[in-house]
């Protein structure tokens, strides 16, 4: 019972797993990073409903096969009082976490449970081992082809450029960036009576995508003069400090 209980959530899991993940199927794909976003949705949807099946799933399947041995149930009267019983322990799943949504899922999966567990043993001596390996690969290869078929059909990763990494490293807010250009240029203004120069810079570092953005504070005020830098390494889609040069402005510094 235990290996044919199992059996039936390994394609319970996978029958939600594509069943859910289908809507975020996008192929001939809008964006190069189709690929990512259907596989970590995929992941995501197979982290709550792969365990809940093969722990929730198979121990209530157990138990109500038991509790229908233990009152001598057969034939249609068994297949409907476990089925009803499937699917009402199926929907209460959702109140675990309070959640509707959980709720429909989990009715969903204890239908396709069920059905799947009654037709294994009706189905599977028909097959011979290696019918039986297909079957079992099956669901895999699907997800595979799914996967191939959205990275052929997306259009090619743009090349991330200088202007690019400006953009990124200025995207944020609530910092000391915020104070400086959102392309490359100078701003001027007085604060406190200096005359104050704000500047965004960029340079390639030799690594492909990899760039250097400077942010550069100068200030005059007659013979005194300063400057500070605040430098960043950023490649598409991180950002890092590489420190600061200079000292800090002596007026208080403002948007």
């Amino acid at each position: 019972m235990v290996a044919r209980k199992m059996l039936a959530a390994y394609f319970t899991s996978w029958i939600v797993v594509l069943w859910v993940s289908f809507p975020s199927l996008n192929v001939g794909g809008a964006t190069w990073r189709v690929v990512g976003t259907y596989t970590s949705w995929a992941f995501i949807i197979a982290l709550y409903a792969v365990p809940s099946i093969f722990v929730y799933g198979i121990l209530v399947s157990s138990l109500v096969e038991l509790a229908a041995k233990k009152l001598k149930l057969a034939g249609f009267m068994e297949w409907a009082v476990s089925g009803c019983i499937h699917v009402i322990l199926g929907f209460s799943f959702g109140l675990i976490f309070q959640s509707s949504l959980f709720s429909i899922m989990g009715g969903a999966a204890a239908v396709l449970f069920f059905s799947i567990d009654m037709m294994i043993p009706q189905t599977l001596p028909l097959f011979r081992w290696r019918k039986y390996v297909t079957l079992i690969t099956a669901p895999l290869l699907l997800f595979g082809v799914i996967v191939s078929a959205l990275y052929l059909s997306a259009p090619p990763k743009p090349p991330f450029t200088p202007n690019d990494a400006v953009s990124f490293a200025t995207s944020g807010s609530g910092s000391t960036i915020d104070w400086f250009p959102k392309r490359v240029g100078i701003t001027k203004r007085q604060i406190e009576g200096y005359e104050v120069e704000r500047e965004t810079a960029v340079v390639e570092t030799g690594v492909k995508e990899q760039y250097l953005v400077y942010f550069i504070e100068s200030w005059r005020k007659g013979e005194e003069v300063g400057e500070h830098r605040m430098i960043y390494e950023v490649t598409r889609g991180t950002m890092g400090a590489k420190g600061s040069e200079g000292t800090e402005p002596p007026y208080q510094r403002s948007s």
